[in-house]
């Protein structure tokens, strides 16, 4: 299922993605785990939508169990790999979303708060489940690759994938970047090399 495609545009990685879902599918009488992972900027959310829309998937939104007790100066005390495990608390993933859809039960959780970027929204996120459960987020196919069945890459150029990030942030974001970048390229040349994805794609 392996490929390089990483050129691909958003219609045909959707096509590529939602083909090795269903081949994937056949004969399965639980839930299927795929997870969406890629740099900062890559498009996977984008993807993560179009191929739920396409097939009644259900997204976890990883992002949203971003480690909120850990500040920023702590941050810059760590190593590279432990940022990238730290980073999202896999633990709430796993028993607030993950395994309650698994189970074929609802899952309910608060998630990080975006607006004021110091605790947890009041907003309680109620996902359904559904025979596709997406993983949206980097390093979601390692730290969860006990529950996952199929990984994909999306892979896009990283100055495609930093003037979307910046542009998405509304600045250039250098500090975000210095903390953040050399954890990304650890992450994908040390931890998740493209070739150990299922299947890799682009969204350029």
């Amino acid at each position: 299922m392996k490929n390089n495609h990483s050129l691909y545009n958003l219609k045909d990685s959707v096509q590529s993605i939602v083909h090795a879902i269903n081949q994937v599918l056949k004969d399965r009488n639980h839930p299927l785990v795929v997870s969406f992972d890629g740099g900062s900027g890559s498009g996977k959310s984008t993807l993560a939508s179009e191929v739920a829309a396409t097939i009644g998937a259900t997204i976890i939104q990883c992002d949203a169990f971003f480690a909120i007790e850990i500040p920023d100066h702590e941050w810059d005390t760590y190593s590279v790999e432990k940022k990238c495990r730290l980073c999202i608390d896999w633990e709430r993933v796993r028993a607030e979303a993950l395994l309650p859809l698994l189970a074929g039960e609802k899952a309910e959780y608060h998630p990080f708060s975006f607006s004021t970027m110091n605790g947890f929204s009041s907003e309680l996120v109620v996902l359904e489940p559904s025979k596709v459960i997406i993983l949206d987020g980097i390093y979601s196919s390692h730290w969860l690759s006990d529950l996952t069945d199929l990984t994909v890459l999306v892979d896009v150029a990283p100055e495609i994938r930093r003037k979307r990030h910046n542009l998405r942030e509304g600045s250039e974001d250098r500090e975000w970047h210095l903390r953040w970048d050399p954890v990304e390229d650890y992450y994908f040349s040390v931890l998740r090399t493209p070739d150990s994805f299922d299947l890799v794609v682009g969204n350029e």
